[in-house]
């Protein structure tokens, strides 16, 4: 009776948390969008249209039409505003409002869950959450089933089935959002004095940015959550999970090294270099990342030809095959097993 009411107050705190825990991890993601704007993107147009200016100056001064010909190489880097700092911080602070909620449901169910063998997937996942709650967003509830929880889909089971539904649902949206890398690129190289000139521009050019990161952190968020292979799907889909970490991985290699040279205290002109190589190291991470967006755009609308199709539905069918081999080994060992069970019972059975 214990254990029917444990299991009862389980699945009712499951059902009643389910949603929260998704729109918090929703929002924590949205947070770091923020973040990859604010720490990769701006810095990194900033430092483009003090490239351009410098390049402009120096041109100028070759060209003799200034009388001074002292000109300063030092690197223009990055001061944010103060609307910037203001959103950075609430970003910030929104997360470690969300971070500590995510651990204590973690710590829930690692008290509340049994650790086994078939559970000790379910355990490690959660350590993945409170490394990074946004991957709490679909994850799997052990006391529904291994069912997952979608707005307006409610508790739905993890299959190969769903995940066919959300990519036609996703597919069309997400060629979209790969089309906005388009008038990112030509504002960028084409309008760089407007860019320079109207806030505005600059705002919808990280927006988009943003938006694009974004969508293909949740899209792959969700997806990796409903494949069985999770690690088959992230092979399969390493063009999305690029996308989704390189600026993450340029913005640690630049803050390492503003930690070494001291950002605060440029003296050395070597120093200076160091610094002025960070932010090419992230000017090429962008470049790379708006370069993968398009191979995704092109993934996505150029369907495979035939001869792939074919191979790719040959491997699958080999696949099921294999599984359902397996799967006739286990039923036959069963009836085996149950076999001799009826065949021993008769035997052990006293006479009277």
């Amino acid at each position: 009776m214990t254990t029917i009411r444990k299991q009862a107050a389980l699945t009712l705190i499951a059902v009643h948390t389910a949603p929260l825990m998704f729109w918090l991890s929703l929002t924590f993601l949205v947070c770091q969008a923020v973040l990859v704007v604010m720490w990769v993107d701006v810095p990194n147009l900033r430092n483009n249209l003090a490239i351009e200016a410098t390049a402009l100056e120096t041109a100028v001064i070759e060209s003799g039409v200034t009388e001074t010909g002292e000109f300063s190489q030092t690197p223009q880097f990055y001061t944010p505003d103060p609307t910037s700092l203001r959103i950075e911080a609430f970003a910030i602070n929104l997360m470690l409002l969300i971070w500590p909620i995510i651990i204590l449901e973690s710590m829930f169910h690692a008290v509340t869950c049994p650790w086994n063998r078939s559970t000790i997937r379910f355990h490690f996942f959660s350590l993945l959450f409170c490394l990074c709650p946004s991957l709490r967003m679909c994850a799997r509830s052990l006391v529904m089933g291994e069912r997952l929880w979608l707005p307006e889909l409610g508790w739905r089971k993890a299959n190969a089935r769903m995940r066919r539904r959300l990519e036609r649902k996703f597919s069309l949206p997400m060629i979209g959002i790969a089309l906005l890398i388009l008038p990112v690129l030509l504002i960028e190289f084409f309008l760089k004095s407007q860019v320079a000139d109207y806030q505005w521009l600059r705002f919808a050019l990280h927006f988009s940015t943003g938006m694009i990161w974004f969508c293909f952190a949740g899209e792959f968020i969700l997806m990796v959550s409903l494949a069985e292979k999770k690690i088959k799907y992230c092979k399969t889909h390493w063009i999305d999970l690029a996308i989704i970490l390189l600026p993450l991985f340029s913005f640690l290699r630049s803050l390492r090294l503003l930690r070494a040279t001291g950002i605060t205290k440029l003296v050395r002109l070597s120093q200076l270099n160091q610094v002025a190589r960070m932010y090419r190291l992230r000017g090429t991470a962008m470049k790379v990342l708006r370069a993968l967006v398009l191979l995704d755009f092109l993934e996505r609308v150029i369907s495979p030809s035939p001869e792939k199709s074919l191979e790719r539905l040959q491997t699958r069918l080999k696949e099921l095959d294999d599984e359902a081999r397996f799967v006739r080994r286990k039923i036959a060992k069963l009836e085996r097993e149950l076999e001799t069970k009826v065949t021993a019972e008769p035997a052990n059975r006293p006479e009277c």
